[in-house]
């Protein structure tokens, strides 16, 4: 079905939805669930100005807690991937073509501090799963208060409740040689917590092991709040490689095999070890009763070593940033009026050395670089409430970054700057609430994606000082209602992208980047829940929903190698994907959880040649939690999942070189778990 069909029909159908259990306000748990801060001003989701997916504690609880795969997916628009075991991906509205490892042109912040580093790149490889509590998942271009970036932002959160006092231990076992243990000890406002998670994985050369100790703190300094947070991450894992479809047939488990001159991941022994700290602070103000400023600093360091297939990549990084902001509020009757302004900035420091990788270890040296990465935003809001239910918003944001790559060996020395500045980012939003219980939003923005420093620095080392930022606009129109028992969103995007940055390989898999054309990029994005029963004697909630995407992204003066291929659709978007699930928690303590997922079929490359399978995923968990008297408590928890696919993958490598696309997954999962905890 054409989009603009589709455009259409489904506002129609949305708005043809019974608004069961009408209610002049909302109750007390969709504040909880759907109470919005991301746009500078907390608003429940009806007055939201952007679509926002919101993952809290309730959403994770759906789920194994063995990472955020499941519950990111459930979210519409998103897409997370595990192509092996600590080997993340991760796209807001967005193909993965930029991303065929790790985490780019989407922006995190960790209670309010940047996370995504001054590179583009984001670790989040490198949290523990029990650490962050809540995420806000801004979709579309959020350049008008967060920076340069076309892919989205995601606000994570830990919660640290002043004056608890508990600790909690816990494990997990899985198959594939799952293990998890974790802890956390909270005093007052201070929360310390280390994890451990290992598995033997479920292909050849796909072990992983990770170690996380962090802590978070919340304090009162003067008339402000001072929060502390801080982590050390020790990551290793093997990167199997991608295989062919014969060879997937044969053997999904192998791992990349030898071809021609070329050897394969495990006599290679191609893995990864990253070693990461990370501490920062921020301090929120009140100057006045209408004024209010917050800070944000931090400082990163990054140990990484990478032996590849064809070299052995060592890495050691620097950065560091901040973020402040002021807010004045205004109250005229019944109205506020919200003014946001402030900037952000970063710096960055990457020390590259390339070896020859000898079977695992450092050969002959093949490069030596440093790259120095500046990049900074300055950013300005307005948020009105007008009469008639309207609620206006505006912002604007000047952009800039830049490189500066050295290259001592091989020799000679060479400097290369290149920046990226000028760039305004307009946003503009109008939000009315229809009848209590409904509203809809216009919103117009434009979003800006230089290069990351994986793509101005191509694996086999070097400087593309002629790759451009990405540029592009966005217009949505949402929908949404909330009520007692009921609540729905949908959403209508259009989002042109230009100059669009795409991934390209050698017969060695060695990785580069250009630039290559346009691409339009429209779809369609829904979310229903409604609670069957709440607060009865022996349920205390039972609740079904459902949510989905249709997606039709396309290139538009698009060339590959000389060749022509407007029209195509882009690899790795599924045309639909879908989840549904009911939740059945019992005041016994007893939680119920099924959840089917759905993902269409999508192309693995450009040329629209070779195509992926759909699959069915079928999910259930049971989890029973229990105080005993007032210090004890616990929570045991099992978890299945079955998939249905005649070819599953969680990460395919697309455009790959010899037709390498396939990273087998596994199709079916079980995992127990057991959690004590003591407080007083």
């Amino acid at each position: 079905m054409p989009i603009r069909y589709l455009l259409l029909l489904v506002p129609a159908a949305f708005l043809s939805l019974p608004a069961s259990g009408q209610s002049d306000s909302l109750s007390a748990h969709q504040l909880d669930e759907f109470t919005v801060s991301a746009y500078a001003s907390r608003r429940n989701m009806l007055e939201s100005s952007a679509p926002v997916g919101i993952l809290t504690a309730q959403s994770f609880d759906r789920y194994a807690s063995s990472g955020w795969l499941n519950a990111a997916n459930s979210v519409p628009g998103i897409r997370m991937e595990e192509r092996s075991p600590g080997s993340y991906r991760f796209s807001i509205r967005g193909s993965l073509i930029r991303s065929p490892f790790g985490i780019r042109n989407v922006k995190f912040y960790w209670n309010g501090i940047p996370f995504t580093e001054a590179s583009g790149n984001t670790p989040l490889n490198l949290l523990d799963f029990h650490t962050v509590e809540r995420m806000e998942l801004i979709k579309g271009p959020g350049s008008s208060l967060y920076g340069a970036g076309t892919g989205g932002v995601v606000l994570m959160n830990s919660v640290n409740t002043p004056g608890q006092r508990q600790v909690t231990a816990g494990t997990e076992l899985g198959k594939y040689g799952f293990q998890g243990r974790h802890i956390s000890v909270s005093a007052g406002g201070l929360q310390v917590k280390y994890g451990h998670q290992q598995q033997e994985g479920y292909r050849e050369q796909s072990a992983m092991a990770r170690d996380i100790v962090s802590f978070s703190s919340v304090t009162y300094v003067g008339k402000g709040r001072l929060s502390l947070l801080g982590t050390y991450a020790d990551l290793y894992y093997q990167t199997p490689g991608g295989i062919t479809l014969a060879q997937y047939r044969d053997n999904p488990k192998m791992a990349r095999q030898p071809a021609g001159a070329v050897p394969g991941s495990i006599g290679q022994n191609a893995r990864i070890y990253s070693r990461y700290t990370m501490a920062g602070g921020s301090y929120s103000l009140p100057l006045s009763a209408a004024w209010q400023q917050d800070i944000a600093l931090y400082l990163t360091t990054t140990d990484f070593a990478n032996p590849f297939i064809t070299n052995f990549e060592k890495r050691e990084e620097k950065g560091l940033g901040g973020r402040s902001s002021w807010q004045y509020r205004s109250v005229a009757g019944s109205r506020n009026l919200y003014w946001t302004s402030g900037f952000e900035w970063q710096y960055g420091r990457s020390v590259q050395r390339n070896y020859d990788n000898d079977s695992g270890a450092a050969g002959q040296q093949q490069t030596s670089e440093d790259l120095g990465i500046w990049n900074g935003s300055l950013f300005s809001q307005v948020e009105a409430e007008l009469p008639a239910g309207f609620i206006a918003t505006g912002g604007i944001s000047y952009n800039a970054m830049k490189y500066v790559h050295e290259q001592y060996f091989p020799a000679p020395y060479a400097r290369t700057v290149k920046t990226f500045e000028g760039n305004l980012m307009p946003r503009i939003a109008l939000n009315k609430t229809l009848h209590r219980n409904w509203s809809v939003t216009a919103a117009v923005s434009r979003g800006f994606s230089p290069p990351t420093l994986q793509e101005v620095r191509p694996s086999a080392g070097g400087f593309r000082r002629d790759l451009e930022p990405e540029t592009g606009l966005n217009r949505e129109l949402t929908f949404r209602n909330s009520s007692e028992k009921f609540s729905a969103e949908v959403s209508l995007y259009a989002f042109g992208l230009n100059q669009t940055i795409v991934r390209r390989s050698d017969d060695t898999g060695a990785e580069f980047f250009v630039n290559a054309g346009k691409t339009r990029q429209n779809g369609v994005e829904w979310r229903f829940d409604y609670d069957l029963i709440r607060d009865r004697p022996s349920v205390r909630r039972m609740k079904i929903w459902h949510s989905g995407t249709y997606t039709h992204y396309t290139f538009r003066d698009y060339t590959v190698q000389g060749g022509d291929i407007s029209g195509n659709r882009l690899p790795g978007i599924p045309g639909i994907s879908q989840n549904t699930g009911a939740d059945l928690l019992l005041t016994s303590g007893l939680s119920l959880y099924a959840v089917y997922q759905f993902g269409g079929r999508f192309y693995l490359n450009d040329a629209n040649t070779v195509e992926s399978s759909p699959y069915h995923q079928f999910l259930i968990r049971a989890s029973w939690k229990k105080s005993w008297g007032k210090h004890l408590f616990s929570e045991v928890s099992v978890s299945a999942e079955k998939v249905k696919a005649d070819i599953y993958s969680l990460g395919f490598d697309l455009n790959a070189f010899g037709n390498r696309y396939y990273n087998a997954a596994p199709k079916d999962n079980l995992y127990g778990g057991l959690r004590l905890g003591w407080k007083w």
